[in-house]
């Protein structure tokens, strides 16, 4: 009883840790637009009325907003709440919220909210807020030049600032996940040699699962067997 107990124990632990991992891979997966800039352009504190950003979407499964702050002293925590309306401002489609206790421009922050799944080519308005917990300070930005076609305008403290642009990418997913490993795939590809492209990729990755998992079943066993 106690070695069933024990090989269950292990079998739970694995698939807690898969469930996580898979979890993870969720949260962050996307493919970003890498025609948007994301530089450090000119740093401003995020007001307290918020920004607002509209732009065009580049294509279908709009489900993700990358941006770019600056260095912040949030360190006692604080919310950030991106909204993502119709091209008017008026009506509300998404909503995503996120708690941080550091602001870093070393890299992104990934705001994720249910994909859209016709979005290519319609206007949207994106609403961003900071809401500091007490003892925490501004969170700080970047806004930067954009003449790209998709950028339409950034409205800060009340100003209307065209051809300039949040240091933002919009990020999309397809709607099959398959679809999504065979655009990571493509996209990869330019730097991998011959033997890990197309279906050598795909026949390694399964082959790898596979292996995995026999090696798991061999390791621990039938969970049900006593």
């Amino acid at each position: 009883m106690s070695h069933f107990l024990k090989k269950n124990f292990f079998w739970l632990l694995a698939s807690v840790f898969l469930l996580f991992i898979f979890i993870s891979l969720g949260k962050s997966w996307s493919f970003p637009d890498s025609h948007w800039p994301l530089e450090k352009g000119t740093k401003i504190k995020l007001p307290d009325q918020g920004i607002i950003q509209k732009f065009q979407a580049d294509r279908n499964g709009l489900s993700q907003i990358r941006i770019l702050f600056g260095n912040s002293r949030v360190s006692h925590g604080g919310t950030i709440e991106l909204k993502i309306y119709q091209a008017d401002c008026s009506h509300l489609l998404r909503t995503s919220q996120i708690k941080v206790y550091s602001l870093k421009s070393g890299h992104t922050t990934n705001l994720n909210f249910p994909q859209i799944n016709n979005s290519r080519g319609k206007i949207y308005c994106l609403n961003l807020h900071f809401y500091p917990q007490p003892k925490s300070k501004h969170a700080y930005l970047f806004i930067e030049d954009n003449l790209n076609a998709e950028n339409k305008s950034v409205v800060v403290a009340d100003e209307l600032m065209i051809g300039k642009s949040l240091a933002m990418r919009p990020a999309y997913l397809n709607h099959y996940f398959w679809q999504d490993i065979q655009e990571l795939n493509q996209r990869i590809s330019q730097y991998k040699p011959w033997f890990l492209k197309h279906y050598f990729l795909d026949f390694i990755g399964l082959g790898f699962l596979s292996l995995s998992l026999l090696l798991l079943l061999t390791l621990l066993g039938n969970p049900m067997s006593k």
